[in-house]
């Protein structure tokens, strides 16, 4: 607005105050605006008040206790301007917030699924087996394994191994043992 204007609506404001014998303190109690603030917007003083949004507020606080029109006084473009520039920039960041946490949510949401099926997968597959490398049969738990055979070891079992003579190998899922001792135990463990 115009500072002439500012000039104009501020000494309105001021005669209808006066005209309805009221102090700037009674009505800052009736507006919430402090007495300071009032008495800079009847001065005319409105750039030493607030931002243009919060004092065009306050003339249409003040207005309204004083019976006034406030679109009449600041004018109808203004009041419209006003809240048509409040609203949308809202309104815009909620829904850039609202956006932002949906993709946040989208993305927990897939690394959760990956990492269920990463995880199963893991448990599906076979803990390990023993593989006989040698040319002669060996014994896992007193039962031949001939040579070339692989035995699935279930986890949390105990095996024993004798007359391994040429060697087995023991296969996990990454890796490969071998092993040339004749006789010994394994306990396979979960990760």
């Amino acid at each position: 607005m115009e500072k002439e204007k500012w000039i104009v609506i501020g000494e309105t404001l001021k005669k209808a105050r006066e005209a309805l014998s009221l102090t700037l303190e009674q009505l800052s109690q009736k507006t919430g605006v402090p007495v300071w603030k009032l008495r800079l917007i009847e001065e005319g003083q409105f750039d030493r008040v607030d931002a243009p949004f919060y004092v065009r507020h306050y003339i249409k606080l003040c207005a309204q206790q004083l019976g006034l029109d406030a679109s009449q006084l600041i004018g109808t473009e203004d009041l419209s301007r006003e809240s048509a520039q409040a609203k949308p920039k809202k309104y815009a960041f909620s829904e850039r917030v609202n956006l932002l946490m949906l993709a946040l949510c989208l993305i927990a949401a897939i690394l959760f699924f990956y990492s269920m099926v990463r995880f199963f997968n893991v448990l599906g597959q076979p803990g390990a087996k023993l593989v006989n490398i040698g040319n002669q049969a060996i014994l896992l738990d007193g039962k031949p394994v001939v040579p070339g055979e692989s035995v699935l070891l279930k986890v949390g079992n105990r095996y024993e191994v004798k007359n391994n003579k040429n060697g087995c190998a023991i296969v996990s899922a990454n890796k490969q043992w071998l092993i040339r001792v004749e006789n010994f135990e394994v306990v396979l463990w979960e990760r």
